[in-house]
C-alpha cells in the first residue's frame, strides 16, 4: 500500500472535529490518513518505521487495532494500548506541528489546503524535541550521543513487536 508522509504548521483548537474533518476526506478518496502530533516524531525514518511494522502486522493479521493508520500511531508512540497512544502522539488543543501519513490518496497536499494548514516537512526533524514524550528517560537518553537520539526512537517502535 502506497503512502505519502508530509509535515505540516496549523494550530489545533478542538482536536475532534479535526478528526472528523481528517476522516471525511479520507473517506471520500478510499484513502487513509494519520495525523500526529509533530513532537513525537523524530525524523522520517521514525515515521517509516511505524508504517512499516504496521503495515507488517496487517499483512500476518497480528494488528492490535482497526485500521493501518492506528496500528501506525501504536507503533510510533511505542504503546500496545490505542487510548494511551493517542495520549501521547495524537492531536490535542495547542498542538501546532503535524505528521501526517496518508495511504492511497493521489494528492495528500489537498488535505493541507481543506485544513488550512501549511506544509512544513522540517516539524518532523529531531532536534530539539524531547525523548520523554515517548517515555524514554533521560537517562537512557544519556546512553547515546546527540547525533543517535533518535535511534532510540527507532528503538521503542521495534520493542512494541516483543510486547505485543
Amino acid at each position: 500500500m502506497s503512502h505519502q508522509i508530509l509535515g505540516a504548521r496549523g494550530t489545533i483548537e478542538d482536536a475532534e472535529p479535526v478528526v472528523r474533518a481528517l476522516r471525511d476526506w479520507a473517506q471520500a478518496r478510499s484513502a487513509e490518513v494519520l495525523a500526529v502530533d509533530a513532537r513525537v516524531v523524530f525524523g522520517r525514518d521514525h515515521l517509516e518505521s511505524a508504517i512499516f511494522h504496521a503495515e507488517r502486522a496487517k499483512a500476518t493479521n497480528a494488528m492490535s487495532a482497526h485500521s493501518l493508520s492506528l496500528e501506525t500511531l501504536l507503533y510510533l508512540s511505542g504503546r500496545r494500548q490505542v487510548v494511551d497512544a493517542i495520549r501521547v502522539a495524537g492531536l490535542r488543543k495547542g498542538t501546532r506541528t503535524l505528521g501526517l501519513v496518508v495511504w492511497s490518496a493521489e494528492r495528500p497536499e489537498d488535505l493541507l489546503k481543506a485544513l488550512g494548514w501549511s506544509r512544513d516537512d522540517g516539524v518532523l526533524e529531531p532536534a530539539g524535541k524531547s525523548l520523554e514524550l515517548l517515555g524514554i528517560t533521560k537517562q537512557e537518553e544519556g546512553t547515546v550521543v546527540e547525533t543517535r537520539r533518535a535511534d532510540l526512537a527507532l528503538e521503542k517502535v521495534a520493542l512494541l513487536d516483543i510486547e505485543k
